[in-house]
């Protein structure tokens, strides 16, 4: 019988090596190596370095399903920053011959020049421990990012890649992260953390095994497309937070998912329209343990039962039923929560912003890490920067905080988690 395996996102571990991710090569000369591409070309790296100003090498494999969702991403950089940035895809997988390499690569109609990581030996340099994996050596020869996980679009390879060109770059920098947008940013949070569909039509549904309550989160949404909408609580690390759109492979950070004008969080997911689809809202509030609420999405209720047989067996007795709660009015918002950055994307402490109605203003001061948290009541607010710390200045405040009012009206939610 086959089973159900609940959602969990988590790094694809790998069988091409298994040692702990390699920090420590940050900052230090990246071993020289050569490889060669599908298309016979050598690529050595100390030569690419000559007429390039960085070098960009993941390492991926044939059987990796989000190495395929990554190389989009990384074909459309190759084909903006191929005259600056050398690149290098090797597979770690000692299965993968070149001819496999050169089918992937034609079937999926990428440019980026691909090959093998003969004998693994960059896979253990680096510590790989999940892939696809990326390292950018600078032109200096030396490590300066790493990073065990696709990236979730192009412009996050671009914000990395800026980082170490151009004639500013006159000495090796560590880039230990993405780096994240130095606008200022207002993010509405809420009471509780949730996850909801706002379809008109979808309808929530209770599942008994053995005559208890399931605890899984479904819905049935007729159409083709499933609005989702999350709610962030106050103590969550918004800026680590992602939803993960299982049935289509995508993973988007949920601070990309704001809208602005509602002042809400809502992903926009396709529909399987012949079997369920899924979704995950993961918190990293522990690297090694994230938080994580799993949610089912299936198509019309023909496809119920076929979903629910994969939970049943000898022992498990499984049943369902229309959730009975009318959908009821979403906690009301606690409060915003303000992150004031400088053009590096690093914290200002000690800034004094104006929180405005049409009525009135509320003046806040950020904290040690250049967070502001408003309570206010529901109603429009614009934002207008007072004072900034010694050692800081900004053209306007239109520069610094590119913030249109947010409503806080909210919409109706049929269930917290």
């Amino acid at each position: 019988m086959k089973k159900l395996v609940f959602l969990t996102l988590l790094l694809l571990v790998l069988a091409c090596a298994a040692y702990a991710a390699n920090d420590d090569i940050l900052g230090r000369p990246f071993p020289d190596f050569t490889a060669v591409d599908t298309e016979g070309n050598t690529f050595t790296l100390s030569e690419a370095l000559k007429d390039h100003e960085a070098a960009l090498i993941n390492i991926w494999a044939t059987w990796c399903p989000p190495c395929g969702r990554e190389f989009p991403y990384l074909n459309e950089a190759y084909g903006e920053y191929g005259d600056r940035v050398a690149f290098i895809a090797l597979s770690c997988e000692e299965q993968d011959t070149l001819e496999d390499i050169a089918a992937y690569r034609a079937e999926r109609g990428l440019a980026l020049p691909m090959g093998s990581d003969e004998g693994q030996k960059l896979s253990d340099y680096t510590g790989l421990v999940s892939i696809p994996t990326t390292v950018v050596v600078d032109r200096f020869g030396n490590a300066v990012f790493l990073h065990s996980m696709m990236f979730s679009d192009v412009s996050e390879i671009k914000s990395v890649l800026d980082e170490f060109l151009g004639n500013e770059y006159g000495e090796t920098k560590v880039l230990t992260g993405i780096p994240k947008d130095s606008q200022t940013k207002l993010f509405p949070l809420s009471a509780a953390r949730a996850l909801y569909v706002e379809n008109e039509n979808a309808r929530r549904i209770d599942v008994q095994m053995n005559g208890k309550d399931s605890g899984m989160l479904i819905y049935v949404v007729n159409g083709d497309t499933a609005r989702v909408r999350m709610e962030i609580a106050a103590t969550d690390n918004l800026s680590d937070m992602i939803y993960y759109d299982a049935g289509n492979g995508k993973i988007n950070y949920v601070t990309t998912l704001l809208d602005a004008a509602r002042g809400a969080y809502v992903y926009e997911q396709p529909m399987n329209p012949d079997d369920y689809t899924a979704g995950v809202l993961v918190a990293y509030q522990d690297a090694d343990d994230p938080e994580e609420i799993d949610m089912y999405l299936i198509s019309g209720e023909e496809q119920i039962e076929q979903f629910l047989n994969l939970m049943r067996d000898e022992e498990h007795q499984v049943s369902w039923s229309y959730a009975q709660d009318a959908q009821a009015e979403s906690a009301a918002l606690s409060e915003y929560i303000l992150h004031i950055a400088d053009q590096n994307g690093g914290a200002v402490p000690g800034a004094y912003v104006n929180f405005c109605t049409d009525t009135e203003c509320s003046t806040m001061k950020s904290d040690d890490q250049g967070v502001i948290r408003f309570a206010g009541a529901p109603d429009i607010y614009h934002l207008v920067l007072l004072k900034l710390p010694a050692g800081y200045s900004s053209d306007n405040n239109v520069a610094l905080l590119r913030l249109p009012p947010f409503s806080l009206a909210r919409a109706k939610n049929p269930s917290q988690i």
